[in-house]
């Protein structure tokens, strides 16, 4: 599974944790967090193990979380069915890519 631990946006290091404590406490499997430039995922939910095909799923959702945060499209970050089909489709075109 390739998942950064970082990338940038603009001039802002996007740093990536795994923290499955964390993730259990909020009930979810991702987590954008603007203020300290960062995205948070589990590999579990409670006890099971998550598949990599969703934990790249909410990597990708959370990551298109920061990119409209970063862009000032709060009214689309804000649009879970959009920001959970663009990631879909980012992540397809990342992983089809023939170079």
């Amino acid at each position: 599974m390739k998942i950064p631990k970082s990338f940038k946006l603009f001039a802002t290091t996007i740093n990536v944790v795994i923290d499955d404590k964390r993730m259990d406490d909020t009930r979810a499997y991702g987590l954008c967090e603007y203020g300290e430039s960062k995205i948070t995922l589990a590999t579990k939910d409670g006890i099971n193990n998550l598949s990599e095909g969703r934990i790249l799923d909410c990597f990708y959702h959370e990551k298109i979380h920061m990119i409209l945060y970063s862009m000032k499209r709060d009214e689309l970050s804000k649009d879970e069915e959009f920001v959970d089909v663009f990631a879909k489709l980012l992540r397809q075109s990342d992983e089809t890519s023939q170079y």
